[in-house]
């Protein structure tokens, strides 16, 4: 089971579930995915009283070491809601914690008990972010002291714990939250002195995150326990156990980088714009180069957040039976090469290839070792203009197909950008869209070879997309044997033809697909494709055609798949030529 990450635990395994991290979840399934009692207001009007007395105290929460290790110091929680209700649950005040998790609040004196809470939530200049224990009843999490309004005291410290009810967790994850809003203010604070088109970060809008002790969040929707991040609801959802069990099983609560990188899948559906299809990625595989895109991103984002750029999921704990399923060191490649690509343009399909080249351009570490004996560095801010910029940016309404080719051709035009070449080239990145989301223009005949390849290391024992090809799109290599290209339209009928021809003794089968443009690969449903043509030639041919002819379309810009399949083997090399509305096209 090694490395399986998507946009559902957005996005890692199942190595990383996801982005939409393995597929979003359909948002119309039932159960209690349906909201139906919305959360209580935030606590935010301050109430004054004759005669006051101050009730002060300190807020803490506990967590494990390494995400599954043993119970750690308590950590301040900061800048959070304080509630203060009466014995019959009447608010009589409001407040926030600190930077520190001390608060101070000012109560009548007047001998009545009152209940100091301390919520999983924050709404404020800092970080907006509600840690809810499920969609259904949308609760947040406390801890809570009686106090009795005699006189101001300190009432000491309210603490979260690491074990029994476990709300230790729902505040790390409100903190983790909280260190990544912290991280781009500061990274972006200035950014607009570099390079025109930066738009400092300065809060998050707010964020619903979905967590419970012994909850695998997934039976919402009838998924396998993982966190993940749902796109059309902008909700966070973090795995917390398996049927009540925490000390056994799979948890996320105390798994730092999986919290930043679920939250990172929302600022991207925040900030940026994503075309990610999401569903399951093995980061080990050729992915589909939207996909390799939002999970590398979301990578990135929890090693500079957390500053270490070990991606680790845990399991169990010491009272149970606890282990590692991934411990990926996303800047020097672990010992590993399985992910590591060995051919130019290769590295753009690749999720950990895309991972280590941003974590190396941002951080900062003279002298670095191989791969990265080059010395790039670069501020964030370069970074967030490209991801967030609406004019020559990722949230520029006018780009399609989003990959790190695009993110590397937006960057070589970027006014003040620095020099990424040696990053690129020690990971075989191509700076440029040639191998996904091309571009075609008039011209004359101009065939184009294509010849199909097995993923690397391919093998029948393999889990999907790491098999050889076999014609089904699943383990289609969409590197080596498809070309993608990106068609504008302007509306009316379209026709397209391919011819081919073998170049050697062993008849070629090429097909052709046209995508909508949110397409997932290899989905033939209403609403995803347009066309495709499948004719199969037999094994005695030398060249064959496909024709996809639609009779009104409208105007807008859509992929272009031409495919080896590979049903009857890898035969030989072919060369084909395109034509769109009689027209001759050629690859840009």
């Amino acid at each position: 089971m090694k490395r399986v990450v998507s946009t559902l635990k957005n996005s890692m395994l199942l190595l990383f579930l996801c982005t939409a991290g393995c597929s979003s979840p359909d948002s119309s399934s039932g159960g209690s995915a349906n909201a139906s009692v919305p959360a209580v207001p935030y606590c935010s009007t301050i109430s004054t009283h004759s005669s006051p007395i101050t009730i002060t105290g300190n807020a803490t929460y506990q967590y494990r070491t390494n995400g599954n290790g043993a119970v750690a110091a308590a950590k301040p929680i900061r800048h959070a809601e304080v509630r203060v209700t009466n014995s019959s649950g009447t608010i009589i005040q409001c407040g926030e914690t600190d930077s520190s998790g001390a608060f101070s609040l000012s109560l009548p004196s007047d001998g009545s008990t009152a209940l100091v809470s301390v919520t999983s939530r924050s709404d404020n200049n800092f970080v907006k972010a509600y840690i809810l224990n499920n969609p259904t009843q949308n609760l947040f999490h406390s801890i809570s002291k009686s106090v009795t309004l005699n006189s101001s005291q300190n009432i000491g410290t309210l603490n979260a714990s690491a074990t029994d009810s476990l709300e230790g967790g729902a505040f790390n994850i409100l903190d983790k939250i909280l260190d990544t809003n912290s991280y781009l203010r500061t990274q972006t604070a200035n950014c607009q002195g570099s390079f025109a088109n930066c738009t400092p970060f300065t809060v998050a809008p707010l964020v619903y995150t979905y967590w419970a002790k012994g909850v695998n969040p997934g039976q919402y929707f009838g998924l396998a326990a993982l966190s993940f991040f749902l796109p059309d609801r902008n909700h966070l959802y973090i795995l917390g156990g398996v049927n009540g069990d925490v000390d056994n099983s799979d948890t996320d609560h105390f798994d730092d980088t999986i919290i930043v990188h679920e939250y990172g899948h929302y600022l991207e559906n925040v900030y940026s714009k994503t075309d990610s299809p999401g569903g399951p990625h093995n980061a080990d595989n050729i992915l589909d180069p939207r996909l390799a895109w939002s999970e590398a991103w979301a990578n990135f984002l929890q090693a500079v957040v957390t500053g270490n750029p070990v991606y680790r999921d845990t399991f169990g704990t010491p009272l149970g039976t606890n282990g590692v399923y991934i411990n990926e060191n996303l800047e020097t490649r672990n010992g590993s090469s399985a992910d590591v690509p060995t051919e130019a343009a290769e590295g753009n399909f690749r999720e950990f290839s895309i991972t280590r080249v941003l974590v190396d351009l941002e951080d900062n570490t003279p002298g670095e070792t191989t791969p990265f004996t080059d010395n790039v560095n670069i501020s964030f801010a370069e970074f967030w203009t490209l991801f967030s910029a609406t004019t020559g940016g990722f949230a520029d309404t006018s780009q399609n197909f989003r990959s790190v080719g695009l993110l590397y051709t937006l960057q070589s035009a970027l006014a003040g950008g620095s020099t990424w070449t040696a990053v690129l080239n020690a990971e075989q990145q191509l700076a440029a869209r040639t191998n996904y989301a091309n571009t075609l223009s008039n011209g004359t005949s101009c065939p184009t070879t294509i010849l199909a390849e097995s993923v690397p290391g391919a093998s029948p024992l393999k889990g999907p997309g790491r098999q050889p090809e076999d014609g089904s799109f699943v383990n289609s290599n969409q590197f080596k044997s498809n070309d993608f290209y990106q068609i504008t339209h302007g509306g009316g009928s379209l026709t397209i033809n391919m011819s081919y021809t073998t170049t050697g003794g062993n008849a070629a089968d090429l097909d052709i697909y046209l995508y909508q443009n949110a397409y997932t690969y290899g989905s033939t449903t209403a609403g995803n494709i347009l066309g495709l043509s499948e004719d199969t030639i037999s094994n005695a041919a030398s060249s064959g055609s496909e024709a996809i002819t639609i009779s009104s379309l409208p105007s807008g810009t859509y992929m272009l798949n031409v495919r080896y399949d590979t049903t009857l083997g890898i035969k030989s090399a072919a060369n084909y030529s395109l034509t769109i509305n009689s027209q001759s096209v050629c690859p840009d």
